[in-house]
């Protein structure tokens, strides 16, 4: 399911590190950018768990190039087991890319966002 809104959903311990950076905040400020080759793929993201109350409700970001930021509660990163984005275009293979708590702060530090460029492969 996707959604334009982030779900009230249990998030994953992946993402602690994350809650880490929000320091007092009770959200954290994560800056994504979004590309793909070729441009205008749809970008969703999830938020995923493990166990029977995790979430797997996919949050619709828009079409690339994105460069945006999402507001996402400690609360909720604390729990996070990992942060998956998928980018897909009609007449392309759907591209999904998980990232841990340990890279998504690792990819902060180095530029300041989470940064993908997947290249989209033809259906055929």
């Amino acid at each position: 399911m996707i959604k334009q809104i982030v779900s009230t959903s249990r998030y994953g311990l992946a993402l602690g590190a994350l809650a880490v950076l929000a320091g007092c905040a009770s959200s954290e400020s994560v800056p994504f950018s979004i590309q793909s080759d070729p441009l205008g793929g749809h970008v969703i993201y999830q938020v995923s768990t493990k166990g029977k109350d995790g979430s797997t409700d996919w949050i619709y970001l828009g079409k690339t190039p994105i460069d945006i930021k999402r507001q996402i509660s400690r609360h909720d990163l604390n729990k996070a087991e990992a942060f998956r984005i998928k980018v897909f275009k009609n007449g392309y293979h759907d591209q999904i890319r998980d990232w841990n708590g340990d890279e998504i702060k690792e990819g902060i530090d180095e530029k300041g966002y989470l940064f993908w460029n997947p290249k989209l492969v033809p259906d055929s």
